[in-house]
């Protein structure tokens, strides 16, 4: 029986997606193997195509692929246009074309679109629940992330200034935090605390959140950092107290020996807090120091990214996928394998890069990327061959 007679739509729908994300993926372990063990130095379109190929080829194509088996609903056409459109995006960076970048990022921009109308009126017409609004919000946050990121593409490509004050930072920090923890907290609480409902704290908690990717976005484009900085690390402040007390204990108080894919979560939720930790520290050393510019931090900056996209998202989606397809049809070794390997890979290229020491970061880019590759092996032909068992998505 093949998995699309087998498997529900929207499940077959997002399996599909799924791997067009393992796909564009390679690319970024490839590129980020090399260049952190410092064996190629890349030129900056290549470190370009690493970035967008992670950020917005594997971490959004598994964040609306998640989204649909959040909501148990799938636009396949819309998958369609995204499978195309985010990697000739992505080849955009890597050829150092301006005008094919300004081209490729407005037709994503436009799927992008597409996206949120449908994330919004299928929240609206489903059961509304805390994580599907997180991962709504999260969307939304992409959303006008991109819009600053296509902007500055058209605007190097027409050789115009279009956006006023720092908008590299306004994308960034939409991209990241704004964004990509949004989400990512919506599915840990989904697949953690199962929850029903729009409880009030869980509310505050995720409103903070998406306020606070909103303030420093629009702070850093304004001009007014100092302002905009203090009142994003209240938000952030706040999000992060009410995340820990609410999610921390069930995410942690389980085996972390056992080859269970919920460990995921748990890794997920620690990296979540850590990323945001890191970035507030560095939010706070720009506003607060005499030269913001040359004060910036860019080795923590880089370390509290990579926290994000490989301990927090790949984590839930390695665990998503996990439950999907690997519960007990894979050997115990290789899954201790995959998560110590990714987690552990993580920490030491983390610690190196905090550090700013080239030794250490060598030792974990390597572990890391090897290990992220075992796993999108092991899961591609997983999810090939095997259908989706969805009866495994509920709360762990």
């Amino acid at each position: 029986m093949t998995p699309e007679r087998s498997a529900a739509p929207w499940a077959t729908t997002a399996r599909d997606l799924y791997l067009v994300a393992m796909a564009v993926f390679v690319v970024t372990i490839l590129i980020g193997i090399l260049n952190g063990a410092d064996v190629v130095e890349f030129d900056r379109n290549a470190i370009l195509t690493h970035v967008h190929s992670g950020t917005v080829g594997w971490l959004t194509l598994t964040i609306v692929a998640s989204t649909f088996l959040l909501f148990r609903a799938a636009d396949r056409r819309l998958m369609l246009a995204l499978a195309v459109l985010v990697p000739v995006y992505v080849l955009a960076f890597y050829t150092g074309n301006f005008a094919f970048r300004a081209i490729g990022g407005t037709a994503l921009l436009a799927g992008i679109v597409w996206l949120l109308y449908w994330a919004w009126t299928t929240y609206l017409s489903s059961d509304r629940t805390l994580p599907r609004l997180a991962v709504v919000l999260g969307l939304t946050s992409f959303g006008y992330g991109a819009v600053v990121g296509v902007l500055m593409q058209v605007a190097l490509a027409l050789e115009i200034s279009i956006l006023p004050g720092d908008a590299v930072g306004a994308h960034a920090s939409a991209m990241t935090f704004g964004y990509l923890v949004l989400t990512a907290m919506g599915i840990i609480e989904w697949q953690i605390l199962g929850t029903r409902g729009l409880p009030g704290l869980g509310l505050v908690q995720v409103g903070a959140l998406f306020l606070g990717g909103l303030i420093i976005s629009v702070a850093l484009l304004a001009g007014v950092e100092q302002i905009g900085g203090m009142l994003y690390l209240l938000t952030q402040l706040v999000a992060v107290v009410i995340f820990v007390i609410r999610v921390w204990p069930r995410a942690l108080g389980r085996s972390w020996t056992d080859a269970d894919p919920a460990r995921h979560f748990g890794a997920a939720s620690l990296w979540a807090v850590a990323a945001l930790v890191l970035f507030m520290y560095i939010v706070f050393t720009f506003i607060t120091a005499e030269d913001p510019e040359n004060a910036l931090p860019f080795n923590i900056l880089i370390a509290s990214d990579h926290a994000v996209y490989i301990g927090v998202i790949t984590n839930t989606v390695v665990g998503l996928l996990s439950l999907l397809f690997m519960r007990g049809r894979a050997a115990a070794w290789v899954t201790q394998v995959i998560f110590w390997g990714v987690n552990l890979g993580l920490a030491v290229f983390v610690v190196g890069l905090i550090v700013d020491t080239a030794e250490i970061k060598r030792i974990g880019a390597p572990v890391m990327g090897v290990t992220l590759l075992l796993a999108l092996g092991l899961l591609a032909s997983r999810l090939w061959s095997t259908s989706p068992d969805t009866t495994e998505l509920e709360a762990t």
